[in-house]
């Protein structure tokens, strides 16, 4: 679950840079690095809109989609036939991580969250990568390609279905 906080909280940087980001859609990569060099490459796309939803939808190497709205995330796991539902823990001030994003050089951010830090890197003025340590110590650089910013996005593609002969773990 660290790793939906993680997800989230990494969102939330992205609306605070010094751009007008209203919404964002992207391709990513997402490298995990362990403390012995082994990492693991996961691929998809993200859909995000103000003030508070998002789709992470992994392709790569599972299918998998990670729903953030209004303070609840679902997670839609097809392989498992299950879907996760929780609340986000109120201890995560998105103001405050909104407030904390500072501009550290021509292009780059830095967003701190409780003990972590978030580098934010922009290539012509759009997001392009995030790197920062995970809760275990591992390296994490999530990539965005095809960026789309402040294009709309159907309110619709935030809304989770489950099917009905899913596990639901509350």
């Amino acid at each position: 679950m660290r790793l939906l906080a993680l997800l989230f909280i990494l969102l939330s940087p992205v609306f605070a840079l010094e751009i007008a980001i209203e919404s964002l859609q992207a391709d990513f990569e997402q490298r995990i690095v362990d403390e012995k060099g082994k990492s693991i490459l996961y691929r998809g796309t993200l859909w995000a809109q103000r003030p508070d939803a998002a789709l992470w939808h992994y392709t790569e190497p599972v299918d998998k989609r990670i729903y953030v709205r209004r303070g609840e995330v679902i997670i839609i796991e097809p392989d498992l036939e299950q879907a996760v539902i929780r609340t986000l823990n109120e201890d995560i001030d998105l103001l405050a991580i909104l407030a904390r994003a500072k501009e550290t050089g021509p292009e780059r951010y830095e967003a701190r969250y409780s003990t972590q830090t978030f580098d934010i890197q922009l290539k012509n003025g759009v997001i392009d990568t995030i790197n920062y340590r995970d809760g275990f110590d591992n390296r994490v650089t999530i990539t965005f390609s095809a960026q789309q910013q402040n294009e709309p996005i159907d309110p619709a593609r935030f809304e989770a279905t489950i099917p009905g002969d899913y596990d639901i773990i509350r």
